[in-house]
């Protein structure tokens, strides 16, 4: 396995020798009148000295729970400072502060932010593109545009942007996303082929780790790949759950990829429109024209795919809807690529068992078949879903639901719900009490380590939540020492480090061993 960026059930926090300096915390106010919102863009970028460089370099930004803030203009770091943005209080997962935007002196309406430098995102609810009731969303209101950055995103919403949630434009990019929603992304009431999770357009990622994340209401792919000379390094996609997506080009689109984990996840309708030649007319299938659930652009010798215990199934509705169609056919699940490189194994890739969700917004199906009867139409189904309080308003397109009851869990008596990889449950079921997940989410963002494995650095990327003293040792398979560290008084915050492969002794596999006040863990690296 060429990569270990993110482990199962042991995660580490690491430490090393080098300096820390301590995180500075900037709390931003909410505003006590609710209709002037806080603008956090002349906070953040007006953050200076009087010489014009930042304040800090390792600063974060807090947010109040549950308040809405604004940003009238975009929101811009370099590689030479971190853009951290986060709850106050992470814990308070169902009051997220807000970020949207409103119009600036000149009435345009702002992108949200385009980092050139890393990005941590925490508990963060972002509304990106709206404009006002029922208009056309904004496109690319959130863009990463830096080469060689790392992005962190964890329990946070996106939402209300015509393009991708994750537009990345810079090339060897590390992305990690736990925990989050995508939800209601692409052109409402018209046929258009935006509306994406996660989108790598014409770049190379590094790596994308996606765990425990759901994806719904969106027009067009989970993620997409499409344009890039350069393979992307690493992409694990595990236990996340997606439904509603219209699918106009399909669903998770590799495109060029060294190695791909994609396991323990639930798709229900994961393309919706189904496979028709005439409406894959705007980006063409590996496959011709036929949609494929799962679909890899290029096979390099050296290609690795791990596909495995996804279920993946279409509503009855659905079905029946195509089989009513003459021009419609059923999707396949896994390109022909995909199927010439796993051979044998392509039987253990997805299984079909139908389930309902517990609590979830009602299906958009009407979209599709609006849009089969009229192709050219702009008063399509609005498949964007609105809280039900606003009922009656300017925002209510008929499309409603209550989100203080969603849950998007099943019931623990199917075969899904010990079908993953080490027993547990498939889909994002962190959080359901009657469902296991084999995968400890919640800790996903104690450490990162990249790359690895790795011939000379190990940068290490971690979390500590409880300042005070910790002892990190490295041993090899023998159990025999090789290294050990003693760190007094870390302060509580994000740290990053390095560990070196010429500590060591030689390639191999090795054990980072951590002793905190939370406890031992331990954690793989492997030196090439």
């Amino acid at each position: 396995m060429k990569q270990f960026y993110i482990t199962i059930l042991s995660m580490a926090i690491i430490a090393s020798a080098f300096t820390l300096s301590a995180q500075r915390v900037v709390n931003i106010a909410a505003s006590s009148d609710p209709t002037m919102p806080t603008d956090i863009f002349p906070v953040i970028m007006g953050d200076t000295t009087a010489t014009g460089e930042r304040a800090d370099a390792n600063t974060v930004y807090k947010l109040e729970n549950g308040a809405v803030y604004v940003t009238t203009g975009r929101i811009v770091n370099k590689p030479d400072w971190d853009l951290q943005i986060e709850a106050e209080d992470l814990g308070d997962i169902a009051n997220k502060p807000v970020i949207s935007r409103i119009p600036n002196a000149s009435g345009e309406y702002p992108d949200i932010m385009r980092p050139e430098g890393n990005v941590t995102l925490r508990n963060i609810w972002f509304v990106a593109g709206e404009k006002g009731p029922l208009e056309q969303h904004d496109w690319g209101k959130i863009r990463y545009m830096g080469d060689d950055t790392r992005i962190i995103a964890d329990h946070c919403i996106f939402e209300k942007d015509r393009g991708g949630f994750f537009q990345i434009r810079g090339n060897r990019v590390k992305l990690y996303i736990t925990n989050c929603v995508m939800r209601n992304g692409g052109n409402r009431r018209i046929l258009q082929g935006n509306g994406r999770a996660v989108d790598a357009r014409n770049t190379s990622l590094d790596t994308l780790v996606m765990k425990n994340c759901i994806a719904y209401n969106l027009q067009d792919r989970f993620f997409r790949s499409q344009g890039a000379t350069e393979p992307h390094n690493y992409v694990e996609i595990d236990n996340c759950t997606a439904f509603n997506v219209a699918g106009r080009h399909g669903f998770i689109q590799l495109g060029r990829v060294l190695e791909a984990h994609i396991t323990d996840n639930l798709f229900i309708d994961p393309i919706m429109l189904g496979s028709s030649p005439f409406y894959t007319d705007e980006q063409t299938q590996p496959d011709g024209d036929l949609h494929k659930v799962i679909t890899l652009d290029t096979l390099y010798d050296d290609t690795s795919l791990a596909i495995s215990n996804n279920n993946i199934f279409w509503n009855q509705e659905v079905m029946d809807y195509w089989a009513s169609n003459d021009t419609v056919s059923a999707p396949g699940f896994l390109s022909d690529l995909v199927m010439e490189n796993l051979g044998a194994a392509a039987g253990d890739a997805f299984f079909s068992e139908p389930l309902e969700l517990n609590s979830v917004p009602g299906t958009i199906l009407e979209y599709v078949t609006d849009l089969y009867a009229n192709p050219a139409a702009e008063d399509m189904f609005d498949f964007i879903v609105e809280d039900e309080l606003l009922a009656g308003t300017s925002f209510d397109s008929g499309n409603l639901f209550d989100f203080s009851t969603f849950d998007p869990c099943y019931d623990s008596n199917t075969m899904s719900a010990t079908a993953s990889t080490g027993g547990g449950s498939v889909g994002a079921v962190d959080g359901c009490a009657s469902l296991t997940s084999i995968v400890d989410i919640d800790n996903t963002l104690s450490i990162q380590i990249y790359p690895n494995p790795s011939s000379e650095d190990f940068n290490v990327l971690f979390n500590i939540e409880r300042a005070g003293d910790i002892t990190m040792t490295v041993s090899d398979l023998s159990g025999r020492t090789l290294l050990r560290r003693v760190n007094q008084n870390l302060p509580v915050g994000h740290q990053q480090f390095i560990i070196s492969a010429n500590e060591l002794s030689g390639p191999g596999i090795y054990f980072l061993t951590v002793q905190s006040g939370l406890g031992i863990m331990t954690q793989r690296i492997i030196v090439q």
